[in-house]
């Protein structure tokens, strides 16, 4: 697909409509570039199995 019209395996949202921030995992600490899907969940790019501990869930640290 054109590079605008991309979309992550877990949202049908477009890449360009979606803000990018920094995500820290809530377990670890641990900092990963992310998305912030609609449903406002932030989700680390290119780490679908979730963080490196194993945890799945993330907080924005930037906006």
């Amino acid at each position: 697909m054109a590079g605008d019209q991309r979309t992550h395996e877990t949202c049908e949202q477009p890449i360009a409509e979606r803000p990018k921030v920094a995500g820290r995992c809530r377990e670890c600490g641990a900092v990963y570039s992310a998305w912030i899907l609609p449903d406002d969940t932030v989700h680390p790019i290119g780490k679908k199995g979730g963080c490196r501990c194993g945890a799945a869930e993330f907080e924005a640290l930037s906006r």
